[in-house]
Formats: C-alpha cells, sequence, structure tokens
C-alpha cells in the first residue's frame, strides 16, 4: 500500500475496528495488504476481540452440484460434486456459505466427513489415513498414518478434539480387536497408547452401542462428552466423558429421558445442552445448569420440526444419524433433519422460523450432524495446498 494513500493515516486503533467488522476470509485476505495490516490482524488482542465477537455456529450441508470438469480426480467426467455448506443457526436460508468443495468421484468411505471442532473439518482420505481442512484458511493437513494392524476395526473414530495445551488436533480411537484405546495427533509420528487404559468393559457398555448410534461427542471444559445409550436404575441417564488432559473416562448424570439414545448433546452459550427427540409433537431441551454438581434443568419445549405423524421425524437410535441441533450466542436453536428444520429463540420463547428451501431433496441440499465455528487462528500444522498430497479439494467455489 502506497504511503500516501488516505487509509495509511488513520491510528491503527481505528483500522483495526474497521477489520474486526469483515467476514473471516477478508480479513485473512486483508492480511497481504501490507506489513502494518498483517500485524493488526495477527495480534493476539485483535484475535481476542474476534472471538468474543463470535463467528455465526453453523450447522453443515452436503450440496449436490454439476461437477467441474478440469478437477475430476481420475481426469475424466463426473456427473457431479459434493460441497460442504455452512447454515448459520438464526438464518440458515438467507447466508447459507460454501466450504470446501470435492469430486464425487471420490469413493465415500474416502471422502467422509467424521467430525467438525474449533474450526477444522475432519475426513477420512482412506484406510487410516485422515486430512483436516481449514476452510476459513483454506488450508489443510494430515494425521499421521494409522499402521495397518491400527486398522482391522471399520471406524475406530470415536472424538475428535483441539488439546489446548500443546495446541495439537486429537483423533481418539478405540481398537475393538486389540481391546485399546489410542490417540491420533498431528504433534506426533503415530498414535499413542492412553496412560491408563480403561475398564475393558467400558468397550462393551459404551463402544458398541456408538457404533449403532454414530453419537458426535461434545467438547467443553477440557471434556468430551457422549450422550447417555442406557437408562440406569430409577430411570436416570448416565452419559460418558473423556478428559483430554488427564486422557480418563468417567460417568456423568445426564437429563431425565425415557429415551436416552434419542437425546443429541450440543454445547450452547457456554452450557452443555441436550435435545430430546423422544416425543412426536415436540422436542425438550435440557441444560446442564451446574457442571460440577451435574444439575440438569428443562428450559425449553420446542413444537416438532416435523408435521404429525409425519415420516421425516425419527422413530429410532438408526434415524438420530442425520439430525442436527446447534446453538448460537444470540439464544437461537436450530433443530431437525432433511425433513423438517426450525430455529427456535429462547430469549423470546418461540419458534421464530421454518426452514423450508435451503434443505429439501429438490434442491440437492441435505442436512450433516455436524456443526461448524469458523476460526481465526493460525495453526502450524495447517499447510496451503499446493501438489497432488490433497486431492479431496478441486474448487473452494
Amino acid at each position: 500500500m502506497e504511503d500516501t494513500a488516505p487509509v495509511r493515516r488513520l491510528p491503527e486503533d481505528t483500522i483495526a475496528d474497521i477489520l474486526l467488522r469483515l467476514p473471516s476470509k477478508y480479513i485473512l485476505r486483508s492480511g497481504a495488504v501490507c506489513r502494518a495490516w498483517r500485524r493488526v490482524t495477527t495480534a493476539p488482542h485483535f484475535l481476542a476481540a474476534r472471538a468474543r465477537r463470535q463467528q455465526p455456529v453453523s450447522i453443515l450441508a452436503h450440496a449436490y452440484l454439476p461437477a467441474a470438469p478440469w478437477a475430476c480426480s481420475d481426469g475424466g467426467l463426473s456427473s457431479e460434486d459434493t460441497a460442504l455448506e455452512a447454515l448459520p443457526v438464526a438464518s440458515p436460508e438467507d447466508d447459507r456459505r460454501r466450504l470446501v468443495r470435492y469430486p464425487a468421484t471420490i469413493p465415500a468411505h474416502c471422502g467422509r466427513l467424521l467430525a467438525s471442532c474449533a474450526g477444522a473439518l475432519l475426513f477420512k482420505k482412506a484406510t487410516g489415513l485422515y486430512l483436516l481442512c481449514d476452510p476459513v484458511a483454506r488450508k489443510w493437513a494430515e494425521l499421521p498414518r494409522l499402521p495397518d494392524d491400527y486398522c482391522r476395526d471399520a471406524d475406530p473414530e470415536y472424538g475428535f478434539y483441539f488439546h489446548q495445551p500443546s495446541g495439537e488436533f486429537r483423533l481418539l480411537c478405540c481398537s475393538l480387536t486389540r481391546r485399546i484405546w489410542y490417540i491420533v495427533s498431528t504433534g506426533a509420528a503415530g498414535p499413542r497408547h492412553l496412560k491408563a487404559n480403561p475398564d475393558p468393559d467400558l468397550i462393551t457398555r459404551f463402544v458398541r452401542p456408538l457404533l449403532t448410534t454414530a453419537a458426535i461427542p461434545v467438547a467443553l471444559h477440557g471434556n468430551l462428552h457422549w450422550p447417555a445409550l442406557w437408562l440406569c436404575a430409577g430411570g436416570e441417564t448416565r452419559i460418558t466423558a473423556f478428559n483430554t488432559v488427564s486422557e480418563t473416562f468417567q460417568q456423568m448424570a445426564g437429563p431425565t429421558s425415557r429415551t436416552p439414545r434419542m437425546v443429541k448433546l450440543f454445547e450452547m452459550e457456554g452450557l452443555l445442552a441436550a435435545a430430546d427427540f423422544g416425543e412426536e409433537k415436540h422436542v425438550d431441551l435440557w441444560f446442564l445448569e451446574d457442571y460440577t454438581g451435574e444439575m440438569w434443568a428443562h428450559r425449553h419445549r420446542v413444537a416438532s420440526p416435523w408435521k404429525h405423524g409425519s415420516q421425516g421425524r425419527p422413530r429410532n437410535h438408526w434415524g438420530m444419524q442425520s439430525v442436527a441441533v446447534a446453538g448460537d450466542d444470540e439464544g437461537n436453536v436450530i433443530v431437525g433433519n432433511n425433513d423438517g428444520l426450525v430455529v427456535y429463540s429462547t430469549r423470546m420463547r418461540k419458534t421464530i422460523r421454518t426452514v423450508d428451501s435451503a434443505v429439501q431433496g429438490k434442491n440437492r441440499v441435505f442436512v450433516s450432524m455436524h456443526v461448524f465455528k469458523g476460526s481465526l487462528l493460525q495453526h502450524p500444522c495447517f499447510v496451503a495446498p499446493t501438489s497432488a498430497d490433497f486431492p479431496l479439494i478441486h474448487s473452494w467455489s
């Protein structure tokens, strides 16, 4: 930027205040304008201020598009591509944002989205090989490849999280055949066994039921939380938590529910929350108001996003695999699946929006069960794709 440009005469605090109001991708681009702007957009106080403004929380959707013929992985033509889009909780119809697009020619088990955490998406590239994507910075990373003897189980992945003390992205895995838990991280050469291997019965009581529910853990307060999978004595439910620092498992009280496998956990305004889809006419929202004391409170009852008797409503735990729930810091919660989505305001205590057009079969857009929140933090493990090392991606538009 020329020294005579009028914007150069603005105080740095004013420039920072202006840049704070830009969308994430433009903040990253503005850092390339000049050294001064680069210094502003990478300063810790700027990143902290941006975090306080809260990036929109979104559910992810799979959109099927006409293929880009120049980028097919096999050099030929494909009739269709897959794109991941973000549907912001408050206004999913108006602000759909394209995150990443990749060829549909990639086998389903190789291009599968496994998880989303701290602004990163985790894909399964091949058996034992995983790709991480930062769609805001448009960068990629790889987790260490699993040795062949660790790949005998079809789906060893159980939890993806960002480990704050080390600055690493980590994947918690379990081998049913070896009956061991291990962690794969961006800062290690290979898998690492847990220091204190949990009770082997946990694999029977916790891991095997998860195989049929595809439940996604929620990261909060340094723990991963999985929804309750069974009723205890007296009708109580227990959720399983994994402490990412001590690397130990524990049981916590869950929300009251007659159908624990119909409950989906999510995070909202710093609280662990649960949406119970066990009833046909409504969805109950529970919040863990006292995390240490494990005290849950039933706060809201949302009208069902599906019509009475609709085939769209999940009837069992299998149907929960396509259900999405997310909350933002404005008090909005979105619940539903491909057959119905509603936005409920916890502050106004009413449904404020029914989503009809964003996710319908005719639009070739289908809801994912994953939640995405962009981040401006730059992690050293991510690199810009410059070669065929990252064939999953071929377009960002």
